[in-house]
């Protein structure tokens, strides 16, 4: 794969289907459990990189992804299934009749 240049990782929280605003507004719920998104960057891409990426993201609904856990004081990883949400491959140039992309970002959400 080729190496990114951003990578953006959260834990959301789920919340119970009884969550939502009080009649004084406040809120109110349970949060269930929390999943990891992974927001990732790529600088240039040529054709054949991108090519790459998408086969890797869309050859399965979920995959397994092995990544650092910020939640881990120790620096471990974890690895998570997930799935990918939201590609986007923007083109910036043409190099001998193919798309140059630059700044491709892919959405990877915890099954």
């Amino acid at each position: 794969m080729p190496t990114p240049s951003k990578i953006t990782t959260a834990k959301e929280p789920i919340w119970s289907s009884n969550t939502g605003r009080s009649s004084t507004g406040l809120m109110v719920g349970d949060i269930i459990c929390y999943k990891y998104k992974m927001q990732i960057e790529w600088p240039t891409l040529s054709q054949a990189e991108s090519a790459q990426l998408d086969r890797a993201v869309t050859g399965s609904a979920f995959f397994s992804v092995k990544f650092i856990d910020p939640a881990d004081a120790s620096g471990g990883f974890a690895t998570k299934t997930m799935y990918a949400n939201g590609a986007s491959y923007p083109v910036y140039s043409y190099v001998d009749g193919f798309p140059r992309y630059k700044g491709v970002g892919i959405d990877l959400v915890e099954q």
